[in-house]
């Protein structure tokens, strides 16, 4: 073979190989949107919805995920899983959950590889309101809820 024939021929298969490394390349952004979708427990606030119903069952440490408390409420449209969070967040902030109380809960649906789970923010039964999540999300901890209400009454004392 000849030099210049062997040129061509490698000139010839490095192009494909930048051909074929683009393509791929962009078939990995293309799912990128896919992937971040299929991402569990996203809370999105713009899906953020009110479900009313009966709790059908409390458990303060759910086997499933996510770790936390659980309900199962009975709404309308059926019954649906629902994560409270650190059920010690609960007991901190007295508020208590039990069979057959009618409770309201304001959260995202989100689809875990168990099943579809509700994330609360917020939860009202009884007259009674607790802020679980922050706006974005994020599960309120004992050690948040301490330094808000820290913050809080400094503004108070601030404030005379």
């Amino acid at each position: 073979m000849h030099k210049a024939t062997r040129v061509r021929i490698a000139g010839f298969c490095s192009a494909l190989l930048l051909l074929l490394g683009n393509a791929v390349g962009a078939q990995q952004l293309a799912d990128r949107p896919r992937q971040a979708a299929m991402r569990t427990l996203a809370y999105d606030a713009t899906r953020e919805t009110a479900v009313e119903g009966t709790v059908l069952s409390y458990t303060a440490e759910s086997p499933t995920p996510p770790i936390g408390a659980h309900l199962v409420l009975q709404t309308a449209v059926g019954a649906i899983d629902v994560h409270l969070g650190a059920a010690s967040f609960l007991q901190a902030n007295h508020f208590s959950v039990a069979k057959g109380d009618s409770a309201r809960v304001v959260g995202v649906s989100c689809a875990t590889r168990q099943g579809t789970v509700f994330l609360v923010r917020v939860i009202q039964k009884a007259g009674q309101s607790l802020v679980l999540r922050t706006a974005h999300g994020a599960p309120l901890s004992l050690a948040a809820a301490r330094a808000l209400g820290a913050r809080k009454s400094q503004q108070q004392e601030g404030a005379r």
